[in-house]
């Protein structure tokens, strides 16, 4: 709501205001915790992600840099998410 609402009170001073949602980002802070291997793929597959990985911090900044680039110049209040369809939820295979 936060994000809609900043973009309410912002819209007339011309600023734009949007969020990016992630889902599971593989980056160094998992490692630095020892979470690696193994226990990594476990705790990925525990997401049921459809694409059946974690993004990369990579994927995530390009997501950030579209929004504050101005190919998304008349954008405003949106909520990306960028999750690999994690929010589609756990029954997500159609047969």
């Amino acid at each position: 709501m936060i994000t809609k609402s900043l973009a309410l009170l912002l819209a007339p001073k011309g600023i734009r205001v949007n969020s990016l949602n992630p889902g599971l980002v593989r980056t160094e802070f998992l490692t630095r915790f020892g979470i690696v291997g193994d226990v990594l793929d476990k705790i990925e597959d525990s997401f049921n992600i459809p694409f059946e990985r974690g993004s990369s911090a990579e994927e995530q900044a390009k997501s950030l840099l579209f929004l504050a680039s101005d190919d998304a110049s008349y954008m405003t209040g949106t909520i990306l998410v960028n999750d690999g369809g994690l929010l589609l939820g756990k029954d997500y295979h159609l047969e």
